[in-house]
């Protein structure tokens, strides 16, 4: 056996596979995409926003619909930053279906900054698929 090879191997000490459990543990969850096949009461909507944000800032989009949170933007849903400038995430929301959102912008320890002006407002359509492209008003 060949004992330098051992000594060779990279060795996680327990510190080290702590911090790697606890990231996966305390990380936000994952986007989950929807099915790409809705069903026939349903669509699938993508919400897109250019928001420039500030460090710790995360942006999440809210409305009238229990899937985008009931307005409580404690129960908002996170857009993902894959593509910033660009936030975005995808939800199954009720086709044919009146449309209220806005976008919201949360960060610890700080008020929720809801964007300005009117709310957003849309009818799903009745198949297929609903995409925005949105910019986030200050």
């Amino acid at each position: 056996m060949d004992r330098t090879r051992s000594r060779l191997r990279p060795r996680l000490g327990i510190t080290a596979v702590l911090a790697l459990l606890l990231g996966v543990l305390l990380a936000p969850p994952a986007l989950a995409a929807p099915s790409a096949q809705a069903s026939q009461n349903s669509v699938v909507a993508t919400f897109n926003v250019t928001a420039h944000t500030q460090w710790g800032q995360q942006v999440y989009v809210t409305g009238n619909r229990p899937e985008l949170g009931s307005w409580n933007p404690d129960k908002a849903v996170p857009l993902s930053s894959a593509s910033y400038p660009t936030w975005s995430a995808t939800v199954l929301l009720p086709a044919n279906t009146p449309l209220e959102f806005k976008y919201i912008l949360k960060a610890a320890n700080t008020p929720v900054i809801w964007e300005s002006g009117p709310n957003r407002t849309t009818v799903t359509p009745p198949t297929g698929t609903y995409i925005t492209h949105d910019s986030f008003r200050n």
